[in-house]
Order: structure tokens, then C-alpha cells, then sequence
């Protein structure tokens, strides 16, 4: 798979591509086996954390596309008072563990740096969690969101070399 690069969510096709993006986030979460093991939580993300155009309009979303114009994986960021939330990261299952990954993140991080606030806020899938140590970002402790099924909130310096 090779990658045509990293793109903003376009606004003029939002909701076709809200849709898209919401289905990327819950096929990239069945990699890690939540549609099995929690479905109920998955349903509740595709409901509840879904990408809808109003985010893409307000918020920052940015997609990765491969040479065809398939998309690959996406991010977004929400700058809040003190710190910028990554508020999605997701790949596209197959290209998890290809390079994208760490090709959206120090994207995102130029992007967050350009708020010039101190720090970025991560929720991590807990699949996720090695991926942003190796990153750069710290464990802060883990939320369980439902039983046996804990989040990591994380932290990264925007400050930090990456």
C-alpha cells in the first residue's frame, strides 16, 4: 500500500465522508477484537462517538489516503483551554503496522503544536497504548469505561522532540 499523503476533511463532502470515517473508526477497533469481546461498547462508540460533519466543520480532521484515494486512517484535534485533545486515530485494520500510524501522529503533533498550547491529551484504545509510549507520551493511569475494558489517558509534551 503505498500513501498519496495527508489531506483536511473536506467540508464540501462532509457528510459522505463523516459516514466514511466513522466506519474506518469501528472497523479499526474490531482489530484489536472489541466487536467480539465488547459490542456493546463498540455499538456505543459508533453511536455516540461517531464523526459527524459539524466536528469536521469545527474541529481539525485530517486523513491519510492512499495513491487511489482510499482513505487509510484519519486523526482530530480539538484544542481545549489548556491542551489540544487528540480526539481520533485511527488506521484502516490492514495498515496497522505499516508506518501510517507514526506518519498521521507526527503529523498531528505539527498540527497541535501550531495551537501552542503545552501538552496533548490522549484516550487511548488500550490495543493503543504501546504505540504512543513509543511515541513519546506518558501514562497517566487507566479509566475502566466498562468491566475489564479500561482506556489510558495519556499526555504527550508538545514541547518534546518526536
Amino acid at each position: 500500500m503505498h500513501c498519496d499523503g495527508i489531506h483536511p476533511g473536506t467540508a464540501s463532502r462532509s457528510a459522505d465522508e463523516a459516514d466514511e470515517l466513522t466506519r474506518l473508526m469501528v472497523a479499526s477497533v474490531g482489530h484489536w477484537g472489541h466487536d467480539v469481546n465488547f459490542p456493546a461498547l463498540v455499538a456505543d462508540l459508533a453511536e455516540n462517538n461517531a464523526v459527524t460533519p459539524d466536528y469536521m466543520e469545527r474541529g481539525e480532521v485530517w486523513v491519510l489516503v492512499d495513491d487511489l484515494g482510499e482513505t487509510i486512517g484519519f486523526y482530530g484535534l480539538v484544542p481545549r483551554e489548556e491542551d489540544v485533545d487528540l480526539t481520533y486515530m485511527f488506521l484502516e485494520a490492514n495498515a496497522i503496522g505499516g508506518g501510517f500510524g507514526r506518519r498521521l501522529w507526527l503529523h498531528a503533533v505539527t498540527r497541535a503544536r501550531s495551537t501552542l498550547l503545552p501538552r496533548m491529551r490522549i484516550m487511548s484504545d488500550p490495543g493503543a497504548i504501546g504505540f504512543y509510549s513509543a511515541m513519546g507520551a506518558q501514562l497517566e493511569r487507566r479509566i475502566e469505561v466498562v468491566p475489564g475494558f479500561a482506556l489510558g489517558l495519556m499526555w504527550f509534551d508538545l514541547d518534546q522532540a518526536s
